[in-house]
């Protein structure tokens, strides 16, 4: 089979809901770290079973987010929308949870708040914009690429101390950069 034609082919319903399942239990299990970091005073896995009653805000978080994700993800494998994005979306979906898991164990202390206020539903919103314009792949593949970057270089500034009272203006920023990395993924070529 020539190369082209076997990127061209669609994922299986099957493959695409593993993918899914894939992307909610790193977030489910992101959203565990910070939520101790922010419950319970400290991102050590000990520490959530010293915290007492916060475990169980620890736990409906992770159960609120694992949630909303299988509920989405059951849907979205059988839009026929997503049929021909679904592989550079979940890339791009990928690659913006891994910044955010890296960051987490790096400096929970710093990105935290930040991390489950994009748990809690802004994945969510770049996923469903994604169809929008799938076929504009310059305007997609700028808006992914740079949404990247400037994700990335927020992260960055978080570990220089001067740019650390920017707080609520590095939320917006993280946000806005996530959605449109993951909405830039949507595009067929």
């Amino acid at each position: 089979m020539p190369r082209d034609a076997a990127k061209e082919r669609p994922l299986e319903r099957q493959h695409k809901a593993l993918l899914i399942v894939a992307s909610v239990v790193i977030k489910t299990v992101l959203m565990v770290i910070v939520a101790t970091h922010v419950m319970c005073g400290s991102a050590d896995p000990r520490a959530l079973f010293a915290c007492g009653e916060n475990a169980a805000y620890v736990g409906g978080s992770a159960a609120a987010v694992a949630l909303m994700g299988f509920i989405f993800g059951h849907y979205i494998v059988r839009l026929k929308s997503f049929d021909a994005i679904f592989g550079r979306m979940m890339g791009a979906d990928f690659m913006v949870t891994v910044m955010y898991f890296a960051v987490a164990f790096i400096a929970p202390d710093l990105v935290a708040e930040k991390t489950m206020i994009w748990l809690f539903g802004t994945w969510i919103l770049g996923m469903l914009l994604a169809p929008v314009n799938s076929q504009k792949t310059f305007l997609k593949k700028l808006s992914q690429y740079g949404g990247t970057a400037a994700l990335g270089a927020f992260f960055s500034l978080h570990f220089i101390p001067e740019f650390a009272q920017l707080g609520s203006a590095y939320t917006a920023g993280m946000m806005v950069s996530s959605i449109l990395a993951v909405f830039g993924g949507g595009r067929t070529s």
